[in-house]
């Protein structure tokens, strides 16, 4: 009869109790921290995911503005430089603004392949020829701008990237290539992956496909090294092969890591974050560590205490688990989670607080990217589209009227041909200024893209005659001058006006309102430019 229970039956009733309470808690450990592990690992995949992303996203901003900037500076090139070298070195030396970005150097080469007719700056160790450089060859082959790829720079021995841009005169005769080289490491460059990592274990890899090249690793020295050849490295191997995203992926060392994996599209680079399993949950097993370990500790009081014991050790971690899960399952909203512990529940807590806090702040971001034009800040057509919807409905309660405008810019692709997209993008901001300041603060000035703009007027009795007057105010506006360094630039705005009453709000679309409005814009363009338009009162266009 279980004697080694002893010969006492209050004992054998306390080891009972006790073995089944070592049971029950042992199995409500399991299936709470089940939850929050996989509750966790999907936060912490999202952040890693929403991290590497936002790096391969800096990482193609950077090259970009290089390879315009570069542009920019070819485009304003004298012929007469490149058969004046002492005139050359003198005007690439004063170019400061770029220096910045190109600290190794900017270097014009004659087409023949060298040595350059000028430089800054000026480096002894500088090549005489570079007719073996990839950089030169697709530039000059192509007659088209070119990013190399990643080398070690022969004049300083450092891990570099060449933008190179040819430059041609009037007859299309090549006059040179004007090339600018980068340091990987230069600070504001491939920063945020040198010398940091996704954890303390982790890296991350920036790599180079099409030339089988490492281009920059969290470890400075795998800097423009060879890739592992195929099967020494599953992640990279998958990476290559078109997995993109997050994902558990089993290392050569038959270890699990999280893997983040995102291309850089203007160089074609795919940048890879990695980091061991163990490390990334680890938060999970040290609170399903600690559970059990204080579960073995405890001794053998009455199962009364035990139950209190037990339901003040769990109901922290059960309540965790719980809110969790609800948001997990979109139950409840996403907010902080509160504790009023100071063990490792609270660890918990906190650190999914501060993950949640990090991807609000990036939602928020996106959400602003997607509802906005990024050159002129004005709402986009998303989210015209929608506050139109809205004044659509709203209109049919307050029994006011709404107007639509719709206007086009007169004269303004002239601007982009003669003196750049640069000095149009500028334009498009000046202007975008003075329509939101004819406006009132209630009123929407939306950008659609290129020169054509949208303005909401909302909340008003009479819409006609307020439309008629911001129309007039937005022509008079743009008549004026834009002054955009030493230049004049004279734009005028061609405008269609839609509007709807109450009574017609429950019977007109979105789409209906912007056609009518369109219509009339054209018909305004057509009466001579620079004025403005009512929308038809007969033949009113449909949504078919």
């Amino acid at each position: 009869m279980m004697p080694w229970f002893g010969s006492s039956l209050k004992m054998r009733i306390a080891v009972v109790s006790v073995l089944l309470f070592l049971a029950g808690i042992s199995l409500i450990t399991f299936f709470a921290t089940r939850i929050l592990h996989d509750d966790m690992q999907e936060v912490l995949s999202k952040q890693q995911l929403t991290t590497v992303n936002y790096i391969a996203r800096d990482i193609d901003a950077k090259v970009t503005l290089r390879l315009e900037s570069l542009k920019r500076v070819a485009l304003n090139m004298p012929e007469a430089l490149f058969s004046n070298p002492p005139a050359m070195q003198t005007w690439l030396e004063d170019r400061k603004a770029i220096h910045t970005l190109f600290p190794t150097g900017l270097m014009v080469v004659p087409p023949d392949g060298g040595p350059t007719i000028g430089d800054a700056p000026r480096l002894k160790t500088r090549p005489k020829s570079f007719v073996d450089r990839d950089w030169f060859i697709g530039a000059k082959a192509t007659g088209q701008p070119f990013i190399s790829q990643p080398l070690i720079a022969r004049a300083t021995g450092e891990p570099a990237l060449v933008v190179a841009i040819p430059v041609f005169n009037s007859q299309q005769k090549l006059l040179g290539i004007l090339a600018g080289v980068t340091p990987l490491a230069a600070p504001g460059f491939l920063d945020l992956i040198l010398g940091t990592s996704p954890g303390k274990d982790g890296s991350y890899q920036l790599i180079a496909p099409q030339h089988h090249l490492v281009v920059l690793a969290s470890e400075v020295n795998r800097a423009v090294t060879p890739m592992p050849d195929i099967g020494d490295d599953p992640i990279l191997d998958a990476a290559v092969n078109g997995q993109r995203g997050i994902k558990i992926i089993r290392n050569a060392a038959k270890q699990d890591e999280l893997v983040a994996t995102t291309e850089v599209p203007c160089t074609s680079w795919l940048l890879v974050a990695r980091q061991p399993t163990d490390e990334a949950f680890e938060p999970v097993s040290n609170a399903l560590r600690n559970t059990l370990l204080i579960t073995a500790l405890l001794s053998l009081p009455s199962i009364i205490v035990l139950l209190a014991v037990l339901n003040r050790l769990l109901k922290p971690i059960a309540q965790l688990a719980r809110e969790l899960h609800e948001m997990a399952e979109g139950k409840r909203p996403m907010q902080p989670v509160a504790t009023h512990t100071a063990d490792e529940v609270a660890d918990v807590a906190h650190s999914f607080n501060r993950l949640q806090d990090r991807l609000q702040d990036q939602e928020q971001r996106l959400a602003k990217m997607a509802h906005h034009d990024m050159l002129t800040g004005l709402p986009n057509r998303r989210l015209i589209d929608e506050r139109l919807e809205n004044e659509l409905h709203r209109i049919q309660r307050n029994h006011l009227g709404l107007a639509l405008l719709f206007l086009d810019l007169d004269g303004f692709k002239p601007v982009n041909d003669k003196h750049g997209h640069g000095i149009g993008d500028r334009v498009l901001g000046e202007i975008a200024r003075r329509l939101q300041a004819a406006v009132r603060d209630v009123d929407t000035v939306a950008r659609l893209g290129g020169d054509e703009f949208l303005i909401l007027l909302t909340d008003t009795e009479k819409p006609q005659k307020a439309a008629e007057r911001v129309a007039q105010k937005c022509i008079d506006a743009l008549s004026e001058t834009v002054g955009i360094n030493d230049l004049q630039i004279n734009v005028g705005v061609s405008i269609g006006i839609a509007t709807c009453s109450t009574e017609q709000a429950a019977t007109t679309t979105v789409k209906q309102l912007i056609s009518q409005a369109d219509s009339a814009m054209y018909r305004a363009k057509a009466a001579g430019r620079n004025r403005y338009e009512l929308q038809s009162p007969t033949n009113p266009p449909t949504d078919s």
